[in-house]
């Protein structure tokens, strides 16, 4: 008779219960008119039939996303201005049609093999001979189920797009295919601060990644440019205004688990404008820093890119929870450092499991703890990227030693 081996057993549970909370997260929000309808899929929706029915040219045209958004909700609306960058409009064109819960469903189906592409690209950057077939499935499993991932799943987010030029570069600098590295980057601009904190950097070292990232940049917004005309690009611009302007007095800005949400949810401001000037100095001075470290750097290691990712989010002006998906690239980048020791594989495969559970765990009750977890799970990110050896001696002398030589 053979033996049960507890460890698997924990780790598929583990990985099933996220799951099947996903998915019990996920057919509440269709089933709710209200809450599919309020999610951030609306936006991609309005991109998707505005580019079907008018053209890319009006994009940004409130009238034309009141119009769409008072056909999906039957009613009058105070029209939400969703500011999604332009080249992404011509996939939400191919997804969405008259149905807007079809479409929904449509466009998870999409995020899903994206979000299956960027497990497999990231995966593909650890040694696979390290693992048996069974770690190695649950390393995959764990980490396709991340939980800010699938936030931005359950939400209709385009998330997974960062992601996907994330885990690209990630490989080309990894695999030394630096202009690869720097053209997967530009897709980052989907969200442009975050793209512009992970790029700069790279001007002080290894340029070709920054160059890469230029032209791929540039290829993107001379497609949408043409896409937009001079109109509909100085509509875009002014939406980017609109919202920098209204970032510190909407609600949803208390969530932000950034350094701007930390101080719009402990201070009250009767004018942001000193708090908004300092958020943005601190974003500089962090792409500063990085800059410097990469310029005194002899190599750039798993540990320059676990920082840059976690810093790349929490010094954002801007940023939600499922921003936080770009730290599935930090814990990739501790994956590589640790598996270059002896350590039993199982506790490399269960890791993104247990980062993810952790977040979760910060939403249980009231969520008094979500923020706590967040910055803690941050901080202890960053301690291992910085400090794996100190982590793990007290359990591995033999590994921590040989990671410190390496």
């Amino acid at each position: 008779m053979k033996t049960l081996n507890y460890r698997r057993i924990l780790a598929l549970v583990g990985a099933f219960s996220l799951l099947i909370c996903y998915g019990i997260f996920w057919m509440k929000l269709l089933s709710n008119p209200d809450q599919r309808t309020g999610s951030d899929f609306m936006g991609v929706y309005v991109f998707g039939r505005i580019m079907q029915t008018k053209g890319p040219q009006y994009l940004y045209e409130i009238a034309e996303h009141q119009r769409v958004e008072e056909q999906v909700v039957g009613h009058s609306v105070i029209p939400i201005f969703y500011t999604h960058l332009p080249f992404t409009a011509p996939l939400a064109a191919v997804v969405v049609d008259e149905d807007y819960l079809i479409s929904f469903k449509r466009w998870a189906v999409i995020l899903l093999i994206i979000n299956a592409l960027n497990i497999y690209i990231l995966a593909g950057l650890l040694d696979r001979k390290k693992f048996t077939r069974e770690t190695f499935l649950i390393l995959g499993m764990g980490a396709f189920l991340f939980d800010p991932t699938f936030t931005g799943f359950i939400n209709g987010q385009d998330s997974a797009i960062m992601l996907l030029g994330a885990s690209i570069w990630m490989w080309g600098l990894f695999s030394g295919n630096h202009l690869t590295a720097g053209l997967g980057l530009s897709l980052t601009t989907v969200r442009p601060q975050i793209a512009l904190f992970l790029a700069i950097p790279f001007f002080f070292r290894y340029r070709k990644i920054f160059w890469g990232f230029v032209l791929g940049s540039l290829v993107l917004a001379g497609i949408s440019i043409w896409m937009l005309k001079l109109e509909g690009t100085l509509e875009f611009i002014e939406s980017l205004r609109y919202i920098e302007r209204t970032i510190w007095v909407e609600p949803h800005s208390l969530s932000m688990p950034t350094v701007s949400g930390i101080i719009r949810r402990n201070f009250t401001l009767d004018d942001p404008a000193l708090a908004k000037t300092f958020v943005w100095i601190t974003y500089l001075l962090g792409i500063i820093a990085f800059s410097y470290w990469w310029h005194r750097s002899n190599a750039i290691t798993e540990k320059h890119i676990g920082l840059l990712s976690i810093f790349g989010v929490f010094l954002l002006p801007y940023a939600h929870y499922h921003e936080l998906t770009l730290i599935l690239i930090s814990v990739f980048c501790i994956l590589r450092t640790l598996e270059k020791g002896q350590i039993d594989t199982y506790y490399l495969a269960v890791f993104p499991l247990i980062v993810s559970w952790v977040l979760v765990l910060g939403f249980v009750g009231s969520g008094i703890l979500k923020f706590p977890v967040i910055h803690t799970v941050l901080l202890t990110l960053g301690y291992i990227l910085m400090y794996p050896e100190r982590v793990l001696r007290f359990l591995y002398r033999p590994i921590a030693e040989q990671i410190a030589d390496t």
